[in-house]
């Protein structure tokens, strides 16, 4: 027989093996009325290297918080001014879904009045932002950058004017920041506030289309006030940027109040239920008082006293970065929780497996399940340290300003590592779960646009302050918090290969940081010399020409701290019985932190192959060895169904019923459409021409 005929007939056998049922198909081919998805998360469950309970406890700090969301979760599921009252989210028009998220609001407004245990309300707030992004963003516009900014640029005396009205939402606030033409480049904002003597007000400007405040949450049809960032002068000069409280609608009737031009964004990616507007000022009169002046001030007389550091004026996007963990957390545990349930459910393959068992489903989910873990803890930590750096602002001035520049520069490292780390997982997660993640109900694609604004606001240049701290390092000035170890960069550098013989020494915290301190000091050296050489005249050209390299020295400085935290954090649960589980899931991060940068050891010389693949070896190893524990890691998130809202992550496992019902149930009608008839019946019944 000739080679192409041998060639062929085995392609051909090979599609055949491919088509025919295997036997442990068979129950399959026909019908199945019982469902193995139960049996196996049971099998899961039952399985568990510890008690799901317990770690619950870890994540939300305590049992009585535990409670606290359980009961929150249930008001929620009960009270038909917070939950869906008919149909499916997904199927809301906008105005409904902006009609739903008010109520929400106003609703759970109410409740926290009559509520009294501080948990619950707090509890309250979390799982509503699980159940509605819109509703979190609405909520956080005005209760964060708003009111966050009344309270760091907000003298006592302003603090006592405002904050009261806007705890009880007698006003409701937006925070007027990003411009059309500059977007977060604030340096650039072209929106002017102008002291006028006469008068003593401020009269504040939009003075062209590119000035138009832009993506402003709860502006375009809800707020009555904003606190605007504008350039501000007085006597013709610029004295920077300062923030205004400038009203924006009658309370009593909603209107535009003179001066004031607002609309609507209109429809974006997701968060329908959020009103993202867009607002021009022609000449709008503000009294003097309306200035936030905690650091610089207008006296009545006319003085004008500026910041004693420009960066004050940057402290609030700080908060607002560091609540992208929480927020990431809302999102991908969601997410997590449908993917990971799924692939245990779903079989496939010549043995019938859970899909979850394959390689590549379990690698690209199972760093994803730790990445959620590493980012409730550090979380944790961080906003223990900003309160502590914000309560400064009241009571200490000069240890604020000492704080801010490295909380500035970890806020901002962190919203670029983490929330672009946060896309991948998100990805991962749509693709774990096939063609039935592109379906809205099943949540994940809305999660994955609600998503999107976590990657884009707020700005994330933390290079440069790692540049500048190294600079002041190499001119013996001690630096501080996550940039400490640039004070011993000479030592660092002086090994130039990494010790590592024994994959068993990448499981140590220590060693992993050093390896990572080597290369950020390495990189963050190198990129240092060349910016000192440009010179003043060549330094733009020469922070552009080294951009990537300039984000790539952010982003392992940013997973470094990252890690540090993350033990710092576990280390509080050390005699607990999940600190095991906590652990491992924290050396898990460490080698991915390791293999996401492997071409930066390579290059450099650091690591050789044989180090690559150990650490690429360990990362295979330590992700099957964490599924093991996926659904139980999963479980302990303690999401009910109704806030995920997606069959295909039902806790009980039976998925395939739920899909179906919540598909056919939205199925207004089995009639044609009446396009179908305008449309399809012409063709259709269209006479045939004649051939004679």
């Amino acid at each position: 027989m000739e080679p192409n005929s041998t060639s062929a007939l085995a392609r051909l056998a090979a599609v055949q093996n491919h088509l025919t049922i295997q036997p442990c198909f068979q129950r399959h081919a026909i019908h199945n009325d019982q469902p193995t998805g139960p049996a196996d998360l049971a099998r899961e469950r039952a399985n568990a290297s510890f008690k799901v309970e317990d770690m619950t406890e870890v994540l939300l700090r305590g049992k009585e918080n535990v409670e606290a969301m359980a009961l929150a979760f249930q008001m929620i599921q009960r009270d038909p001014d917070l939950r869906m009252r008919a149909g499916h989210h997904h199927d809301l028009t906008r105005a409904e879904d902006r009609e739903q998220t008010m109520r929400q609001i106003a609703r759970t407004i109410e409740l926290r009045k009559q509520i009294k245990d501080p948990r619950l309300q707090q509890a309250l707030f979390t799982a509503m932002s699980f159940y509605s992004e819109s509703f979190s963003m609405r909520i956080y516009v005005h209760e964060m950058l708003f009111k966050q900014a009344v309270t760091l640029f907000g003298t006592s005396e302003q603090q006592d004017q405002w904050l009261a009205d806007i705890e009880a939402w007698r006003v409701i606030g937006c925070f007027a920041m990003t411009e059309l033409g500059t977007s977060s480049n604030l340096r650039g904002l072209e929106t002017t506030s102008t002291y006028d003597r006469a008068t003593n007000e401020w009269v504040i400007h939009s003075p062209t289309l590119t000035s138009t405040k832009w993506w402003i949450g709860m502006a375009g049809e809800t707020a009555t006030h904003t606190v605007a960032i504008c350039q501000t002068i007085v006597d013709g000069e610029n004295h920077g940027i300062n923030w205004f409280i400038v009203p924006l609608r009658d309370p009593k009737t909603g209107r535009l109040l003179p001066g004031v031009t607002a609309g609507d964004i209109g429809h974006k990616s997701a968060r329908q239920g959020l009103d993202n507007g867009w607002i021009q000022f022609t000449s709008v009169r503000i009294p003097r008082q309306n200035m936030m002046m905690k650091w610089a001030s207008m006296t009545p007389e006319g003085e004008f006293t500026p910041s004693p550091n420009p960066v004050l004026s940057y402290a609030t996007l700080i908060p607002e970065r560091f609540t992208l963990l929480g927020g990431s957390q809302v999102i991908l545990s969601q997410s997590l929780t449908i993917a990971v349930r799924y692939g245990a459910v779903r079989r496939q393959g010549n043995h019938d497996e859970q899909i979850l068992d394959y390689q590549t489903h379990y690698t690209s989910l199972m760093p994803g399940v730790a990445f959620i873990y590493a980012l409730n803890i550090v979380d944790h930590e961080l906003m223990t340290k900003w309160n502590e750096v914000a309560g400064y602002a009241q009571t200490d001035a000069g240890a604020f300003m000492r704080e801010i520049p490295d909380q500035h520069g970890v806020s901002a490292g962190f919203k670029g590592a983490m929330s672009w780390y946060a896309t991948e997982v998100l990805e991962n997660c749509r693709r774990a779960c096939g063609g039935h993640a592109y379906s809205s109900y099943n949540a994940i694609a809305g999660l994955i646009g609600d998503y999107g604004v976590m990657t884009t606001g707020g700005g994330d240049n933390a290079a440069r302050y790692l540049i500048t701290t190294l600079k002041w390092a190499q001119e013996g000035q001690e630096v501080l918090g996550s940039v400490s170890y640039l004070n011993d960069y000479k030592k660092v550098l002086s090994t130039s290969k990494t010790t590592l013989q024994d994959s068993r020494d990448l499981l140590h915290h220590d060693f992993v940081i050093d390896v990572l301190t080597w290369a950020s000091a390495k990189k963050a050296t190198e990129m240092g010399t060349i910016l000192a050489e440009a010179g003043k005249t060549g330094f733009d050209e020469a922070w552009n020409t080294n951009q990537t390299e300039l984000v790539r020295l952010a982003d392992v400085h940013s997973w470094r701290y990252f890690l540090i935290l993350y033990q710092q954090g576990i280390n509080r649960h050390k005699h607990t019985p999940v600190y095991e589980a906590l652990r491992k899931m924290g050396q898990l991060m460490s080698t991915f932190v390791l293999q996401k940068h492997l071409d930066l050891f390579l290059e450099e010389g650091y690591f050789d192959g044989s180090h690559a693949k150990m650490v690429r070896q360990l990362f295979l190893e330590q992700c099957k060895d964490l599924r093991k524990d996926a659904i139980p890691l999963i479980d302990a998130w303690a999401i009910p169904d109704f806030i995920l809202k997606a069959p295909i992550g039902k806790y009980d496992g039976n998925i395939y019923p739920a899909y179906f019902g919540t598909v056919t149930a939205a199925q207004k009608s089995y009639e044609a459409p009446a396009y179908w008839h305008k449309y399809a019946h012409p063709m259709l019944n269209a006479k045939k021409s004649c051939k004679c």
